[in-house]
């Protein structure tokens, strides 16, 4: 068992390298996001303007609160190098793994829980290519799994708990806004642990505080008074244009997205008037055909589980993207297209078939640990809140935050499963 154990951190500890001589050798792969990210990092060391796009050329006012200023400044802090980026990053795999490690010592003290993690740790394709990619979502995962794991020391004081949880709040809403709508609850979770504990904590309005004050510091640059334009953008671009694909096809999804309330605003008053009127059109689109909406942001829930890394994969090999959107042709039934894009690299439908069938797996035996879910509600929260928010662009890239936690309670839940199968040939 402790062999085992030792060979899948060997293989972990290699694919870090790895990482890092891919990241010296400047060859990681380069992704839209990296290069916004890039991009706002250098801004706000040369400009002082969180602006992720180049400031040489047309200004485009949504790039100046896309990107929020924590990864960012994680960018910045280790100078923008790519081999340094690289081997941060490669650090930070190895931490989510001991973490997960941790976590999972809380929840059982079974050797084959432990055996069975690291495998499949090792199986995470989408993570370890995203490793290898300037984007905010290891570090996302990294904050999320630390926090987890301070709320899982039961000898840690509450105070100190509460305000470590609270900076760890505030730091993962700054790295990416896909947390943002938690802020809502932060004042019930903190007045409940406050009653709790018969106390209140300062720290837990830092949240709050936070919001408030990216927000004025975005509306001095664009007039708006918001947090991040990236619900805007997703409400409009993804959310309501894959309800259009799947309601009226993927013809009707492209002439949508021509509309001129998707026009790049290039001025304050263009900017208020592209977010007011990209909200009208959206929502109404949306709550017009909520219940075809409903049903495409459950599957697209779905997907996020069960998506093998495609984008990663292919970003990671170099191959170039499809013209056409998967999500959109499936949501649009149209299986012509979709069986040229799916059998035009045979050997990478392959691979994808094998993580597909690891993904079931997965889910399978992480059913099993639902008791374990019901006992740490916090927990229960924490996959609920990633299952809901992801909308109908679900994808593996968008379970990465909670990847390293699904693995802990799948490692739980396999063993359950092996248990109950030798009890079941002992009787």
């Amino acid at each position: 068992m402790l062999r085992g154990l030792r060979l899948a951190f060997t293989i972990i500890f290699c694919s870090a390298c790895l990482i890092f001589v891919l990241s010296v050798a400047g060859l990681s792969p380069e992704t839209n996001d990296s290069v916004e990210y890039q991009n706002a990092a250098h801004n706000l060391l040369k400009n002082n303007l969180l602006y992720a796009g180049e400031i040489n050329k047309s200004i485009d006012y949504r790039l100046f609160s896309k990107r929020t200023a924590g990864y960012p400044l994680f960018l910045i802090f280790q100078n923008n190098v790519s081999w340094v980026v690289g081997l941060a990053s490669a650090l930070l795999l190895i931490l989510n793994y001991f973490l997960g490690l941790g976590i999972l010592s809380t929840l059982t003290k079974k050797r084959k829980a432990n055996h069975t993690y690291s495998w499949i740790f090792l199986l995470n394709v989408p993570l370890f290519l995203h490793t290898s990619f300037v984007m905010a979502d290891l570090l996302l995962a990294s904050i999320i799994n630390l926090a987890v794991f301070v709320h899982c020391q039961k000898q840690t004081p509450w105070c100190k708990k509460i305000v470590t949880l609270s900076v760890l709040w505030c730091l993962g809403v700054l790295v990416k806004p896909v947390i943002l709508p938690s802020i809502l609850l932060s004042p019930i979770v903190f007045a409940y642990l406050g009653f709790k504990q018969r106390k209140f904590y300062f720290s837990s309005l830092l949240p709050g505080l936070v919001f408030v004050l990216v927000s004025f510091f975005n509306q001095q640059q664009t007039g708006v008074f918001e947090y991040s334009s990236i619900s805007t953008i997703n409400l409009g671009q993804y959310n309501s244009k894959l309800l259009i694909a799947e309601k009226y096809g993927y013809d009707s999804a492209q002439s949508y997205a021509f509309k001129s309330e998707f026009m790049v605003p290039r001025n304050k008053d263009a900017y208020l008037n592209y977010k007011k009127n990209l909200q009208y059109l959206a929502t109404e689109t949306i709550f017009t055909n909520w219940p075809s909406y409903l049903k495409i942001h459950l599957l697209g829930s779905v997907k996020m589980i069960l998506d093998p890394g495609r984008y990663e994969l292919y970003t990671f090999l170099g191959i170039a993207p499809s013209a056409f959107s998967l999500t959109e042709m499936i949501y649009a039934k149209d299986w012509q297209k979709l069986k040229l894009f799916m059998f035009s690299d045979i050997w990478v439908l392959l691979v994808f078939a094998v993580l597909f069938i690891v993904n079931v797996f997965k889910f399978l035996v992480f059913a099993f640990s639902l008791k374990k879910l019901r006992e740490y509600l916090y927990f229960s929260f924490i996959f609920l809140y990633f299952f809901a928010v992801v909308g109908p662009v679900g994808a593996a890239r968008f379970m990465l935050p909670i990847s390293v936690l699904y693995l802990v309670f799948c490692s739980v839940g396999w063993a359950r499963v092996s248990d109950f199968f030798q009890k079941r040939s002992k009787s």
